[in-house]
């Protein structure tokens, strides 16, 4: 009876070791797994960075171009698409389009399992812009080949960081006049912020830089009595007065 409590000392010691060792290759057995993994993935990347592994076959360019010459923008585009399928840079995909004179907005995405898809949208023009630029409906100001400044397009002016107030003024002021049956041909805004109005029918507006807008209202009515007060054309407006307008007659139309 004195030996009874010894070999239960001992089963338990026996099961505790057991059970020891039964966690010890449970999770000897995880980490083999894990290493496994983990091996594979490193073999993965490394095998997916490899240019000669699903290799880019077909870059499509998709959008309405008109000014745009799809040639240079490929070879803007090829001169960038480097790697393959999940490595080539698409930022620097983007980055290449918009450098061209004629490309505003630009999407770039991967299509399975070859293909890189271009969605390109071209600038569209509003008027020119000084001398030598254009600038589209959002005061964006990008400069083309000098062959597409010969279009019929009105002219804006101002100082550099004034395209967008200018535009923003003259879809304004655009809309205003086209009740008169007048079309804005010129849209001045010198250094002191003082605007002067060109029309294609040849009269000029002077609004100057103060109390632009209200001066805009009071152009808009007078002008219809302008017109049936002479015989004459009215060859320019200035608005600049307070309390009057000084009218310049041309010859009779």
């Amino acid at each position: 009876m004195a030996m009874e409590p010894r070999k239960t000392t001992q089963k338990a010691e026996a099961a505790a070791g057991a059970g020891m060792l039964q966690r010890l290759l449970h999770w000897l057995t995880v980490l083999g797994v894990l290493l496994l993994f983990a091996g594979g993935g490193v073999w993965g990347v490394i095998t997916l960075r490899d240019p000669a592994v699903l290799q880019l076959k077909l870059v499509r360019i998709d959008g309405e171009l008109r000014n745009l010459d799809r040639r240079e923008l490929e070879q803007a585009v090829g001169a960038v698409v480097d790697g393959n399928f999940f490595t080539v840079d698409l930022d620097a995909v983007r980055a290449a389009a918009l450098k061209l004179a004629w490309v505003d907005q630009v999407t770039v995405r991967r299509i399975w399992p070859d293909t890189l898809n271009m969605w390109v949208e071209e600038q569209q023009q509003l008027a020119r812009w000084g001398d030598s630029q254009l600038v589209n409906g959002r005061g964006g100001v990008f400069t083309p080949e000098s062959e597409a400044l010969k279009t019929e397009l009105p002219s804006l002016a101002g100082p550099a960081d004034s395209a967008t107030e200018i535009v923003a003024r003259y879809q304004r002021m655009g809309s205003r006049f086209a009740a008169l049956k007048l079309d804005i041909d010129r849209l001045v805004m010198d250094g002191r912020g003082a605007w002067t109005v060109g029309f294609k029918q040849g009269m000029e507006l002077k609004l100057g830089h103060t109390d632009t807008e209200a001066r805009v209202d009071r152009f808009v009515r007078l002008y219809p009595m302008l017109e049936q007060a002479e015989k004459r054309r009215v060859k320019r407006v200035d608005m600049r007065y307070a309390n009057g307008v000084a009218v310049l007659w041309g010859e009779a139309s």
